[in-house]
């Protein structure tokens, strides 16, 4: 940008000062589309809509900048119709935070894909990428080894949370209150197999315990009622509240909608079998479970 204001050729490298009116003149426009309140909360419904509704789901800036500077000029090509632009930004977005595109050092990849955005034209080029770093090794072995973390700020476990958000997800063994209404008012994140039980139990390091594949978003007072017991235990009361329709831990009241349950929190069907024994083939499994849900929910952005 300096240079272009100096009047800098990208061609000699030398100034020429009546480049400057024309630097100007560009710079104010690129401005005024930057700050249009229109464009802005254009491209917020369209991050809303991937699921990432709350700024702290967010980490990386650079993706979410890349991802506006993307859509401003998609706006102004006119051989791209108006759902296509969505679902290209929509993508990029998630496909930035997935990979890292935008992280660190980002700006010759920035350069570079804009440059080639303009060459080959934004769907081409995005096609190319995703065949490249989305192929199907990412989703059954990058995507579920990223998960092998006990940060639930890191883009992974977030997109999961933003899939939920997307495909109307039930927090774990909710009847009916979603994801997105607890991320909306802050819900808890909470262990699926409790932390006391595993501790007691040969896993007493944070690392294990806190593993991101072990948590799920729940009602405060369910995890509440779950207290420290394995997934059996507390199942148990689950499955004699179906049996009875007598409500003690939440309000699930089918077999069928407990099924339902587990699979919008990609949790194992198996659950109620899982032990301090099996708790690491859990992890391992869980972790599967997640990557192939945001997998199908990056399908269908």
């Amino acid at each position: 940008m300096v240079s272009e204001l100096s009047g800098r050729d990208p061609e000699t490298r030398k100034v020429d000062e009546s480049r400057i009116p024309l630097a100007y003149d560009r710079l104010e426009g690129a401005l005024h589309q930057a700050v249009s309140k229109y464009a802005f909360e254009n491209f917020l419904m369209i991050v809303k809509s991937a699921g990432f509704i709350d700024p702290s789901m967010i980490g990386s800036m650079n993706a979410l900048n890349f991802a506006y500077a993307l859509y401003l000029r998609l706006r102004q090509d006119t051989s791209i119709g108006e759902g296509e632009r969505t679902r290209i930004v929509r993508r990029w977005f998630v496909m930035s935070l997935l990979t890292g595109r935008h992280s660190g050092s980002f700006e010759s990849t920035w350069e570079q894909d804009i440059r080639r955005i303009t060459a080959q034209g934004a769907a081409e080029y995005f096609r190319q990428i995703e065949e490249s770093e989305l192929e199907s090794g990412f989703w059954r072995t990058t995507l579920a080894a990223n998960l092998e973390t006990t940060s639930t700020r890191s883009p992974y476990f977030q997109t999961f949370i933003a899939a939920q958000v997307a495909r109307g997800a039930r927090g774990f063994l909710s009847k009916s209150i979603t994801v997105q209404a607890m991320q909306e008012h802050h819900g808890d994140i909470h262990h699926v197999v409790p932390k006391d039980y595993l501790v007691k139990n040969g896993f007493p390091d944070r690392s294990d315990y806190n593993q991101v594949a072990n948590f799920a978003i729940t009602e405060t007072p369910i995890n509440i009622r779950i207290s420290n017991r394995a997934p059996v235990d507390y199942l148990d009361e689950v499955n004699r509240q179906i049996d009875t329709g007598a409500l003690s831990l939440g309000e699930i009241t089918s077999w069928d909608d407990l099924e339902a349950n587990l699979a919008e929190n990609a949790l194992p069907a198996e659950l109620r079998e899982v032990t301090a024994e099996s708790y690491s083939a859990f992890l391992r499994q869980r972790r599967s479970l997640i990557a192939a849900y945001i997998q199908t929910y990056y399908s269908k952005l």
